[in-house]
Parts: C-alpha cells; structure tokens; sequence
C-alpha cells in the first residue's frame, strides 16, 4: 500500500488492509490470443502474395497495429486495476481514463459464491459472487481473481467471522429487555413509562390501632385498598353485645 500512490487515494487511514492484487493475467487471454491470430493471418497473406502486387496488401499490416493498440491498452487497463478488501469493506478500482471505484461495506454481505471454471483451475483464478440482503450492490461479481483459494478463505475469516468487521455494531446489537414492575408499569424505578409522574408499586393500607374498635371509616379504607379474602365475625355467645377484634 506504501507503494502504490493510486490505493492509497481510496484506503481511509483507519482502515487495515487484508487483500490488495490485480486480476489475474489470464484476464488479457482474449486480446493477445486475437493478437497473435492477427498476425499470423495478416503474414500469411502477405507472403502468398505476389511480389509484384505486395504492395497493394500492405496496408494490411495498419489493421494488425490497431488490433496490437489495442492490446497495449487492455494491459494498461488491467496494471490500473486493483481488488482490495479491508476489514470494513470491499472495493474494485478500475477505470484508466475514467477512474471508477465499486464498493461494498462488509456488514452488508449476507453470502459470497465460490466458482474456477475448468480455464480457472488450469491457469489458477477463480470468481466470487457477493450477495447482500436482496440488494443490487455496484460490487456483486469479482472474476479473475488469482490465488482463489487463499483469497477466499482470508475472505471469509474477514467478513463472517464474529468480531470482525461485518458484525453488527455496538448500537445495532440488541439490549436486555427493561425489566417491567408488577401491575404493567414501567421500570423498577416505578415510572409508567409514559413521561408522567411515577407511582407508586405499593398501596398504603390503614390499620386501626390496638385496643379500640375499627372505625366504619377503617373498615371502609382497608376493604378499598386490599379486596383480600373476607372473614365473617365470630357469632356472639351470651346476651352481652360482640365487639370483634380489630382485623387487617
């Protein structure tokens, strides 16, 4: 990364670095492959030629520079682009006049495919398919990505791994569930909940003091702040009248 001005530009400070390589050569198979083919067929027709009229297909030799032009500009496109992953997210710069930069946050991606085709296997890429929460994302496919199977265990360690950077967040995670007093109030701290003033848990219950009889107000009191279970006084014995004793 120290080297190489053009990531740095778009590697934040805080970020550490996990994966950061080209694509494999095997991207610019098609274009030397047309190359070479448009070589060979432009020399065989010039050399079939006669002498006489070789001149007249010499301009031949024009179309062949254009298609090795275009050559040299696939590999200037492919020395311009980079696969870089972070332990925040993914991103692909690409892009030799026109800079572009496709990037994924890792806590986004829900799955990541594996596949080497038959040429993969033989020269040693492979290709990754990212899915993210039903999400079209500007990074979903990265082909001709070289050492795959290094590549994609160092990937999965940093994207599913717990702790890493695609977990949730210290906010996202999901608190204990306030505890809820008796009755459907709020917290412990007697609140409703609402905003307004707490209550109280508890109702006060007014006893009668010791050695007078209960009031019709106590009576009225204790049967309005605790409906509990009713006792029936004791019958009178004898011909005096029964004062009860005081109850709760």
């Amino acid at each position: 990364m120290r080297t190489h001005r053009h990531l740095r530009r778009y590697v934040l400070p805080h970020e550490n670095v996990v994966i950061a390589t080209r694509r494999h050569w095997a991207r610019l198979l098609e274009p030397i492959l047309t190359t070479v083919a448009a070589f060979f067929l432009v020399g065989a027709v010039v050399m079939s030629t006669p002498v006489d009229v070789r001149g007249t297909v010499q301009w031949l030799w024009v179309a062949w520079f254009l298609v090795a032009g275009r050559l040299a500009w696939k590999w200037l496109e492919w020395r311009y682009e980079w696969f870089v992953a972070t332990d925040k997210r993914l991103l692909l710069l690409y892009g030799l006049v026109v800079h572009r930069v496709s990037m994924m946050p890792l806590k986004k991606v829900t799955d990541m495919g594996y596949s080497r085709s038959p040429l993969g296997q033989v020269l040693g890429y492979g290709r990754f398919d990212m899915e993210s929460a039903g999400q079209d994302q500007a990074l979903r496919t990265i082909n001709f990505v070289p050492s795959p199977d290094d590549t994609y265990r160092t990937l999965c360690d940093t994207i599913f791994t717990p702790g890493s950077g695609s977990s949730m967040d210290d906010d996202d995670l999901p608190g204990p569930p306030p505890s809820v007093a008796p009755g459907g109030g709020g917290p412990d701290d007697g609140s409703p909940g609402d905003g307004s003033e707490p209550r109280p848990i508890t109702q006060p219950i007014r006893v009668s003091p010791a050695g007078r009889s209960p009031r019709p107000d106590d009576i009225d009191a204790v049967r309005t702040t605790d409906p509990g279970p009713r006792f029936a006084p004791p019958k009178s014995h004898g011909g005096g009248a029964y004062v009860p004793d005081p109850f709760l």
